[in-house]
């Protein structure tokens, strides 16, 4: 049987300057970090019932996901 495949390095984890592959440039893995958090906001309003700041993180959200699509 084949070995499985060494798994890629988090996302949150800057690139080692070692040369090999990696997954998400640092701009990338940074907004990514942004929806991740935007997300948790939208679950914490959601949860505490609160909607007009479940709008604001839902903006967030929105600018977040922009941001990672315009990134490389």
């Amino acid at each position: 049987a084949a070995q499985p495949a060494t798994p890629a390095p988090e996302a949150a984890t800057p690139p080692a300057p070692s040369g090999q592959p990696v997954t998400l440039s640092p701009a990338r893995a940074a907004a990514l970090a942004e929806v991740q958090t935007a997300l948790d906001g939208m679950q914490e309003a959601q949860v505490s019932g609160n909607f007009a700041e479940f709008g604001e993180a839902l903006q967030r959200l929105d600018d977040a996901m922009n941001r990672y699509r315009q990134t490389r």
